[in-house]
């Protein structure tokens, strides 16, 4: 059986705040819900997988 390495890179290595924003206001978009600014989706992302 293979293994696997997964790496969580946002805010660690990388600073994809950015491009967050830009999916998730194309997927919102799509589904004809209002944007959300940097700071909502901000508040939606960290605490790791016990959040």
């Amino acid at each position: 059986m293979g293994k696997s390495v997964i790496f969580d890179l946002d805010g660690t290595l990388l600073n994809t705040l950015d491009d967050l924003e830009d999916s998730v206001n194309h997927t919102l978009n799509y589904f004809k819900y209002p944007k959300r600014t940097k700071a909502e989706v901000r508040s939606f992302i960290g605490g790791g997988a016990k959040a």
